[in-house]
């Protein structure tokens, strides 16, 4: 089944723009590590920092525990990736309003 997505929609807005078929808590611990992976990744398009190289270091996250069976553990390692999903998607969203704010008000300093 996919998901429906506007013309145009690529990187963190297709994130917040898809609409969940099932509560991640019901699917297998494996698809929601993939679904968590494929969220990531299309948040590392906009990363605000292009040396960081936020693509190749997920890559390298998850080939690291891809051995890990462990239930308990996994669901941890999930939980530790929603949390950095919602950091990344604010640096991304910080990222867009400093730059606003840059663009309407030139010669004001940072607050």
């Amino acid at each position: 089944m996919t998901t429906f997505r506007p013309i145009g929609t690529r990187g963190y807005a297709s994130v917040l723009n898809t609409k969940p078929t099932k509560p991640a808590q019901d699917l297998p611990l494996r698809l929601q590590a993939i679904k968590l992976y494929k969220e990531l990744h299309r948040l590392g398009r906009d990363y605000p920092d292009p040396n960081y190289d936020f693509n190749k270091r997920l890559r390298r996250a998850f080939e690291k525990n891809a051995k890990v069976t462990d239930p308990a553990i996994l669901k941890k390692q999930l939980e530790l990736g929603e949390h950095i999903k919602k950091e990344v998607l604010a640096l991304i969203s910080l990222k867009k309003f400093r730059h606003l704010r840059r663009s309407y008000h030139a010669n004001e300093g940072p607050r």
